[in-house]
């Protein structure tokens, strides 16, 4: 083969060899910009992403995205704060159920009308167990004297405020957490189908005496934690009532007990329990 023609052979192969060095380092300098500029995988479950299973994460504007039930208030807001005096007017709206202690409201004769007030719901023998069949138990209608559910008195007397308070009978001595939530959110979320402009309060457990041998104020204080959690969870409001009903020793005031079980209320007590009904009142 002449020289010539191998000199412009040796020629092209270089030029081809610095074309396909040049595409190499092209590529090499492309892929570090690439890996470089990429968004880092966020790891499972971290705060930026989505749980595990793609569950939606909180809304933090106030429930949990999807949720049909009404609006949480924030942070501590579900516990009614001090205001002033709402008067006898605003205790005159108020229904009130509840367990044996709500049907003393009756035979103390604090309420208008006294021992003929229409402003308590209480069953024929003036308990309220909390528990499975609470749904389905059985309260005086005032005026017509008629059987029928709480849900059903709702839905008929549909009340401005409806004051809640259960646990002493049964729920705190039988029922934990589980059981005891399930219950108390059946019975609430009936009464808000039944008549959705009610407001719902509930009403702390009230505490016992220390010589009481039948409930426990560890556990009363420990479901009170879970009637507030209720509230939260329905979109309800909180009375903290308990707390102007003790002593130091976190029991119930000997000189508000009225019975030798430790767990009744006297006069003064119920006097002292509407005033701080007054003083919490709903306002919004």
């Amino acid at each position: 083969m002449p020289q010539n023609r191998i000199n412009r052979l040796d020629q092209i192969m270089r030029y081809v060899m610095l074309a396909v060095a040049g595409m190499l380092i092209l590529l090499a300098v492309l892929t570090i910009v690439f890996f470089a500029t990429k968004p880092a995988a966020q790891p499972t479950g971290s705060p930026s992403g989505k749980p595990n299973g793609g569950t939606s994460a909180v809304d933090t504007s106030g429930g949990t995205t999807g949720s049909t039930l009404p609006p949480t208030p924030a942070g501590d807001d579900v516990t009614l704060p001090e205001t002033p005096d709402a008067g006898v007017a605003y205790q005159d709206s108020i229904v009130f159920v509840g367990d044996s202690l709500t049907a003393h409201l009756i035979n103390r004769g604090v309420l208008t009308g006294g021992r003929n007030t229409k402003q308590v719901w209480r069953t024929e023998n003036n308990m309220l167990n909390l528990n499975s069949e609470v749904l389905n138990a059985k309260i005086i209608f005032p005026g017509t004297g008629a059987l029928m559910t709480i849900a059903e008195a709702a839905g008929k007397a549909k009340p401005a405020v409806l004051v809640i308070t259960l646990g002493t009978d049964w729920g705190v001595a039988y029922l934990g957490e589980t059981d005891f939530k399930a219950c108390y959110t059946k019975l609430v979320t009936a009464v808000q189908k039944a008549s959705p402009k009610t407001t719902v309060v509930l009403q702390s457990i009230f505490p016992v005496t220390a010589g009481c041998t039948v409930l426990d104020n560890q556990k009363i204080d420990t479901a009170n934690r879970w009637v507030k959690a209720i509230a939260a969870e329905t979109g309800c409001r909180y009375l903290d009532t308990q707390s102007i009903l003790k002593d130091a020793n976190n029991c119930l005031k000997e000189e508000y007990c009225n019975s030798s079980d430790g767990i009744h209320l006297s006069e003064n007590a119920y006097t002292a329990i509407l005033t701080y009904i007054r003083t919490h009142a709903v306002t919004d």
